[in-house]
């Protein structure tokens, strides 16, 4: 194996915690560092090894639809000082709902001159994230050994992946929120 240098390093960390019956707190932090002394071409100068950005996002999730209802976020170190202009713009994914095309309206409403670059990568990953979280609440063992049920909207995993494509398998199963499927007529 050939000899590597590492220069650079991205951390994505999210957690889901369940607030109530109906919502999700999903945080999720961004942290990129050097770690050698870089020349900061926006800046004109060299910059000492350590944290490049450290953003984090908090978005409350309504359940089941996994509708965004409150979002937050906050610049903890950034490289320059006007990125700090953007931390608002977080506020614009407020009735954004998480399902197929989520990605497609993320960026519409944060991507390019009108948000970060940054925040919206992390979102991303809190979307995917936030899913997640909604399954583990669902079916987290309670006290007497039961899951919970919630209708939920089985077309948030619909062709999202190859395993839950449309005409496969498992789409049918989840379909029924406890995954009886759809009768064929």
């Amino acid at each position: 194996m050939q000899k590597k240098e590492r220069i650079h390093s991205r951390t994505i960390t999210v957690n889901s915690y369940e607030i109530d019956d109906s919502s999700l707190l999903i945080e999720g932090d961004l942290v990129d560092e050097r770690f050698f002394p870089s020349y900061y071409y926006s800046r004109n100068e060299f910059l000492d090894p350590g944290i490049v950005h450290d953003i984090r996002v908090e978005m409350r999730v309504c359940l089941p639809t996994l509708e965004i209802i409150e979002a937050r976020a906050s610049m903890k170190n950034i490289p320059i000082k006007e990125c700090l202009d953007v931390e608002p713009s977080a506020g614009r994914i407020v009735g954004l709902k998480i399902r197929p095309g989520f990605s497609r309206e993320l960026k519409e409403r944060l991507g390019g001159i009108t948000g970060c670059l940054h925040m919206t990568t992390l979102i991303y990953h809190m979307g995917a994230a936030a899913v997640q979280g909604m399954w583990a609440a669902l079916s987290r063992k309670r006290e007497g050994g039961a899951t919970k049920s919630m209708d939920y909207d089985p077309g948030i995993l619909k062709n999202s992946c190859w395993l839950w494509r449309e005409d496969g398998p498992f789409f049918a199963k989840l379909k029924s929120p406890r995954g009886q499927g759809e009768k064929k007529a």
